[in-house]
């Protein structure tokens, strides 16, 4: 874990937002033990005005956040929709205790890439960070990179190729194991970054982008 005033500038960063101390502490300790070999840095703060600060303070690093969804002042949806604002945020994620269930569907559509649950292990968070600290590298390359220039999630481009397939969202939901109304709010999602208005649109424009590949 990193403090406010030990800073690199131009790198990717992964923040830690939870009023808890004890979980801050731990969680961030442990990401920070996972992403040492990548150097990337872990800052851990204990509410949404904090982070919000030191992103602003430092607009040339990005950032992959995650929040906890209930803590006192800014958190819940409208923390998610805050930070998923920041041009330099690169991802949301949701952490809580909370009804998976119930919040993963509100998460989503808040802006949130995923929903931890604070039941996962360490390991599965870290599992699923990794997921996202690739990204940066894979847009790194020129603009001729099409696939790599859309920010789709793993789960959303799993979405995207049983569309393409031709599956209903009853089949795409039984077949990822998450719920119908989860499968609706990654289609509107994919149909947002792909800029596209209908399903036919997003697998033609998913075979011209190799996305299907990948």
């Amino acid at each position: 874990m990193v403090g406010l005033s030990t800073w690199i500038q131009n790198v990717l960063r992964i923040m830690i937002i939870d009023d808890h101390p004890v979980y801050r502490e731990a969680l961030s300790e442990k990401i920070g033990q996972c992403f040492a070999a990548q150097s990337v840095p872990v800052l851990a703060v204990d509410g949404a005005q904090q982070g919000l600060d030191a992103i602003s303070s430092h607009p040339q690093d990005q950032w992959v956040v995650v929040i906890d969804v209930l803590m006192p002042g800014l958190s819940g949806l409208a923390g998610i929709k805050a930070f998923k604002a920041i041009p330099q945020v690169l991802h949301v994620v949701a952490l809580s205790g909370l009804d998976e269930k119930l919040w993963e569907p509100r998460t989503v559509a808040a802006g949130a890439t995923y929903f931890l649950s604070k039941s996962s292990t360490s390991d599965l968070i870290c599992s699923k960070l990794a997921h996202l600290i690739e990204l940066p590298a894979q847009h790194a390359g020129t603009a001729a990179d099409k696939a790599a220039s859309y920010r789709l999630t793993d789960r959303q481009r799993q979405v995207l190729k049983l569309i393409a397939v031709g599956h209903p969202n009853k089949v795409i939901a039984d077949q990822l194991d998450i719920s119908e109304q989860t499968v609706k709010i990654h289609v509107g999602q994919i149909f947002k970054e792909l800029r596209v208005f209908n399903r036919t649109q997003a697998v033609l424009k998913a075979q011209k982008s190799n996305l299907l590949d990948t």
